[in-house]
């Protein structure tokens, strides 16, 4: 007897970066494109590549893992393939790997950069022919009815330390981008918290209060008032665990701004080349897990053959 394996009609991958969120107001609308946030954050090249293997079959199924593990929990990636499905004009069977190089529920953006990179994916394997902007509005949307983010994947499409003006998906929403160069984010890793078990619980920002401070950065473009800002922000939370706090006061101490990642028991701050050895001593004194990544200013895109 031969087994039979019938090859993928079409493999394709893209990428997104992953993005911190530094501080935020919540933007409410009944459309779902309109729904988002105000703030600032700052995207990072370590995020999330998703490659989409197509075939051919009776019924629309699909599989996905992430990092090479089957996955029944990806509520994102199962909503935007289900979007995506919809708009087929047959059936097929999807296999979806999701490369994370960043730890998951850490306040890092991993669902909304699969969400983003998995709908590029997607877009181009069943030759939908959709712009990047109308995939990126599955992503949006995805993140939105999941409860899982507000503004993330409009940071993430367009990367750099990204300032919200307007809240929405990509091509509603509006940002100002200030893209920064011979920098890396230092991020240290306590504990996950996952964002849609917090993210209509705790404490907002009016959108004038946000705008002030958004306004201010836009104006100084200073990396030191974002983390000023951010920093107030993630103190009046109230859910700032105290190994969070020392390791902040402790940075602090050594000339260093830093903040809470937003959602996540999770540090961050940004450094030069040559700062880099200072910080790995700092993280020797703590139980969180550092790990070290370039700013993205580029955003989310296809990957194509010969990119890695």
């Amino acid at each position: 007897m031969t087994l039979e394996i019938t090859p993928a009609i079409s493999i394709t991958k893209a990428y997104s970066p992953s993005h911190i969120t530094g501080f935020y107001s919540e933007v409410k609308d009944e459309l779902v494109l309109n729904h988002g946030s105000l703030g600032v954050g700052i995207s990072i090249n370590k995020g999330v590549k998703s490659t989409v293997e197509l075939y051919n079959n009776e019924k629309n199924n699909f599989v996905i893992h992430i990092n090479g593990i089957i996955s029944k929990d990806a509520i994102v990636s199962r909503f935007v393939i289900n979007e995506f499905l919809k708009r087929a004009d047959k059936n097929y069977f999807i296999k979806v790997n999701h490369e994370v190089d960043v730890p998951i529920g850490y306040g890092i953006g991993t669902s909304g950069s699969a969400a983003l990179s998995l709908s590029y994916a997607l877009n181009n394997a069943l030759s939908l022919g959709l712009s990047d902007t109308e995939s990126a509005q599955i992503a949006h949307k995805a993140e939105i009815e999941c409860n899982t983010g507000l503004g993330t994947v409009l940071s993430e499409f367009y990367g750099g330390l990204c300032v919200r003006i307007k809240g929405g998906a990509p091509g509603t929403g509006k940002t100002n981008v200030i893209k920064l160069n011979n920098r890396k984010v230092g991020i240290f890793c306590f504990s996950p918290i996952f964002t849609r078990y917090f993210i209509e619980s705790i404490r907002t920002i009016s959108n004038d209060e946000c705008n002030k401070m958004m306004m201010k950065i836009l104006k100084t473009k200073s990396i030191v008032d974002f983390f000023e800002l951010s920093y107030k922000f993630s103190q009046s939370l109230g859910f700032i665990n105290k190994s969070c706090n020392d390791l902040m006061d402790l940075l602090k101490q050594h000339g260093f701004q830093s903040s809470v990642a937003l959602f996540g028991q999770t540090v961050f701050t940004i450094v030069k080349e040559n700062e880099l050895e200072t910080i790995k001593k700092i993280s020797k004194n703590f139980s969180a897990k550092l790990f070290i990544s370039e700013i993205e200013n580029e955003g989310a895109r296809l990957i194509k053959k010969h990119d890695t």
